[in-house]
């Protein structure tokens, strides 16, 4: 069983990005590897009372890719004609980006091949980064959807490229809303997370110092 509508309507775009019009459910979206489009949030926790922290989102169990595992702030389809663009975001995180700067990063190409459940993932990626005005503890992580939101030091995404690393984080549970201490290894992220949150740490620091025309390095695509 997946908590994913696997029924929902997407739109097939073309490997560059442009409309085709053609809408599919989700299942064919990813059973026949067609390109679609998402969108990513990196939240970065300004109000955190040891420095900003970069938060990461533990994928709910029952996800249909990467069940259990850790990944980036907040992501999901985008929805033809959908007017809310943070929707998503609020869903996951239970907080909207009415305040505190909200950077457009430009796009991310993301192939991926999950063999197991016979599913082909390529999306073009909306990215974007939120300096939030907000704690770990103003979350409102959405059970099942996730199953926590950890915060981690801006200063140590960088340890996450480490395949023996074992970072401190701090965990808030979705069901329980109770805040512990937690340790990230390598083997709990989602693939390719690790470069990723840290070229996404590296402009978040650029952006708390005041830059806002950054933009995302393509380097960091994942073909996976």
């Amino acid at each position: 069983m997946t908590y994913d509508d696997q029924n929902e309507l997407l739109e097939v775009v073309t490997p560059d990005g442009r409309s085709t019009g053609r809408l599919l459910p989700r299942i064919r979206i990813h059973r026949e590897g067609h390109w679609h489009r998402t969108r990513t949030v990196w939240v970065v926790l300004a109000g955190e009372a040891d420095g900003p922290g970069l938060v990461l989102q533990q994928r709910g169990f029952t996800k249909d890719t990467w069940g259990g595992l850790l990944d980036v702030s907040s992501a999901g389809h985008l929805a033809p004609d959908d007017p809310d663009p943070w929707r998503e975001l609020e869903e996951e995180l239970g907080v909207r980006p009415t305040d505190g700067p909200l950077i457009q990063l430009g796009t991310r190409r993301v192939e991926g091949a999950h063999p197991r459940e016979g599913l082909v993932d390529r999306e073009l990626q909306d990215l974007w980064l939120w300096l939030a005005p907000l704690s770990l503890e103003d979350l409102r992580p959405q059970p099942g959807e996730l199953e926590a939101l950890l915060s981690l030091d801006l200063a140590v995404v960088p340890d996450l490229q480490l395949p023996a690393t074992r970072t401190p984080a701090r965990r808030l549970d979705a069901t329980t809303r109770t805040v512990s201490s937690a340790v990230i290894t390598h083997a709990g992220m989602t693939p390719g997370l690790g470069p990723f949150a840290t070229h996404l740490a590296q402009l978040a620091g650029r952006a708390l110092a005041g830059e806002r025309d950054l933009r995302y390095d393509p380097s960091f695509d994942l073909r996976a």
